[in-house]
């Protein structure tokens, strides 16, 4: 007895003793906590009934209040005063706060790229001047209140207490990293969305301070903490890429001498109305990765013939613009800027989505839909097309809930013929409203497409005489079967009434197939990532006479359906509608850190990292900028 006497009262140093300041600590940063991963889960899609959120989200409570109270008693061990435990406490009290606003109106933790959003014309827009003194009070009464306790925190073992929080840290943190949990699995999703939802799962549970200081404070570090799994490095790096200059402004002036000289169309008019009727139903088919190069119709090369019942029919053909280019790439880049029309993909996000096309749709009556074969959490993508403006998004979750269609999901997702029936049936049940629907599907995605279809029959593969490398074959045989889905669902369209004068069908690419093993062995294809790609306009009413082989790119994609849909385009966008005689040629695109543009002077190369003069310091000033409308 006397051994376990002396050995408890050993231990008995490190356990901290409860008081109403660390009771009342925990308690108020928990609810925070709580509030954020309410508002968190709730973007995402996800369940506190769902054991890998619970586990991952209880975790993260237990570790953010022992890293809080580690923090405040070695603060007041080392320098022998409350001050600096207090103004730690108040910082961390304005991180949980910013989390929660940030993650409310977006979807992105504090890091290093939001602090140069913090201008007064950002903060005067959103704050009015008694919201910052009502923020400050509460900061002070924050301080105030924790310098009070903190005095009051007896000096005496405070080190070895301080050790015991950080203990609790460092097990919990092994106990996240080790998934000791035993969590079941969930039927609901295969292991493609699984992982896809726990890079989201692990990048929201990441601990504020720790996170503010790896990212913003000091970044080199960023790569070497790793409070959770790796995959959460991947998740923020892959995915949460920014410019480190970039800004929002709804002034021009400074502007206009470099814009002339890009020849861009910011802060230009789409053109004159056109004499269409207004369509209510818009349809975008998004093809994956399909080169206009891909196709033998406009590669000459390619000895062979496929896709002709569709992309190479000749009616087709005289409606497709066939030098329009990739300003952007891979998919979430080459939607981001069809979307905006802005070359800057990498500041989109960041800054809030402004000129996003679905979003300005909304507001004009418009219901804008993203349907897509692959998971809704892929790339962070649901949240990225909800800040977009997308009030509904449809992904492989929705489908493998339900059986009928599980045969048909494969490593990327559900089958396009099947995409394009579903979403056939989602216009049969909207037919009534205002609606946009996105589709993408994945069938043609590198290196090889889709190649096993188990239980959907599809013509013989194309005979291609010059290809033999069966790699480079496949791919193209997937082009093919995409070219007989899409001719199928407009076929259906047609018979279900939905492809009417009211409905506007666009087709287009994401982007043009990336330089890969295969890419590279076709005959003709472009060795680059920012190819041509087709661009079709389909409608029941006549559309103006253009030039189809006029220089272009995805910029003028949305300038193009606003000019058609009688809405006057953001000032902010660079691209202009392609029905308009009105604005010069141009096309620019943006592709591992080089921007690429090209207007009637003549084509220009510009490293964004290592601008060669002044010139090419201000093009930059402007790829950097989004701008926006007058607020009246």
């Amino acid at each position: 007895m006397a051994v376990k006497t002396k050995i408890w009262n050993f231990f008995k140093k490190f356990l901290p003793r409860p008081d109403v300041f660390q009771i009342s600590s925990i308690i108020f940063f928990t609810i925070l906590n709580i509030v954020f991963l309410v508002i968190a889960s709730q973007k995402n899609g996800f369940s506190f009934t769902e054991s890998d959120v619970l586990f991952y989200f209880s975790v993260k409570i237990l570790f953010d209040a022992a890293f809080l109270l580690f923090s405040v008693l070695i603060l007041k061990a080392v320098f022998r005063t409350a001050f600096f435990s207090a103004l730690f406490i108040t910082a961390n009290a304005t991180l949980a706060i910013s989390n929660i606003l940030l993650y409310y109106f977006g979807n992105t933790l504090v890091e290093r790229g939001h602090f140069a959003l913090i201008t007064p014309y950002s903060v005067t827009s959103f704050v009015p001047w008694y919201g910052f003194a009502a923020i400050f009070a509460a900061l002070f009464a924050i301080f105030a209140v924790s310098f009070i306790f903190l005095r009051k925190i007896p000096r005496e073992n405070i080190f070895k207490h301080s050790l015991f929080w950080l203990l609790v840290c460092i097990l919990l943190n092994l106990l996240n990293i080790s998934g000791i949990a035993k969590r079941e699995h969930d039927e609901r999703y295969d292991k493609i969305i699984t992982g896809f939802r726990n890079t989201q799962i692990y990048y929201i549970s990441q601990n504020q301070w720790i996170n503010f200081m790896s990212r913003v404070i000091f970044p080199s570090l960023g790569s070497t903490i790793k409070m959770f799994s790796p995959e959460t490095e991947k998740f923020v790096n892959d995915y949460h890429l920014f410019s480190e200059k970039f800004s929002v402004t709804d002034d021009f002036s400074p502007y206009r001498d470099t814009i002339g000289q890009i020849g861009c169309g910011l802060g230009k008019s789409s053109g004159k109305p056109l004499n269409i009727p207004q369509y209510s139903r818009v349809i975008y088919i998004f093809t994956e990765s399909l080169s206009l190069d891909a196709l033998p119709c406009y590669n000459k090369k390619i000895e062979g013939s496929y896709a002709g019942r569709f992309f190479c029919r000749k009616e087709i053909t005289e409606k497709t613009f066939t030098n329009l280019t990739t300003s952007g790439s891979p998919t979430l880049q080459g939607l981001t800027v069809t979307f905006n029309s802005h070359p800057n993909y990498n500041i989109q996000e960041i800054t809030g989505q402004k000129n996003s096309f679905p979003k300005i749709l909304e507001k004009h009556g418009f219901k804008s839909v993203f349907i897509r074969s692959a998971s809704k959490f892929f790339a962070n993508e649901n949240l990225v097309f909800q800040n977009m403006g997308f009030s509904e998004i449809i992904g492989r979750e929705d489908f493998f809930e339900k059986e009928e269609f599980k045969k048909y999901i494969y490593n990327w997702g559900l089958e396009d013929r099947i995409l394009y029936e579903q979403a056939l049936e989602y216009l049969k049940e909207n037919k009534d409203k205002k609606l946009f629907l996105a589709i993408l599907g994945t069938d043609t995605h590198p290196p090889y497409g889709q190649v096993k279809y188990k239980y959907l029959e599809y013509p013989q593969p194309p005979k291609i005489k010059n290809i033999n490398e069966k790699k480079v074959r496949l791919w193209l045989t997937s082009v093919d079967r995409m070219d007989f889905d899409i001719a199928a669902f407009l076929d259906n369209l047609e018979k279900e009434g939905l492809f009417d004068e009211s409905t506007l069908i666009v087709i287009a690419s994401d982007h043009s197939c990336p330089l890969n093993n295969v890419s590279s062995k076709i005959p003709g294809h472009p060795k680059n990532n920012l190819a041509r790609i087709p661009l079709i306009f389909l409608s029941k009413n006549p559309l103006p006479e253009t030039d189809f082989a006029e220089k272009a790119s995805q910029l003028d994609i949305a300038p193009t359906i606003f000019h058609l849909l009688g809405i006057e385009k953001p000032l902010g966008w660079w691209g202009r509608s392609l029905f308009s005689q009105e604005n010069p040629p141009f096309s620019a695109g943006f592709d591992k850190n080089f921007l690429y543009y090209s207007n009637s002077s003549g084509a220009k190369t510009i490293n964004t990292e290592k601008p060669s003069d002044q010139s090419e310091e201000k093009i930059l000033d402007v790829f950097s900028t989004v701008f926006v409308e007058k607020k009246n």
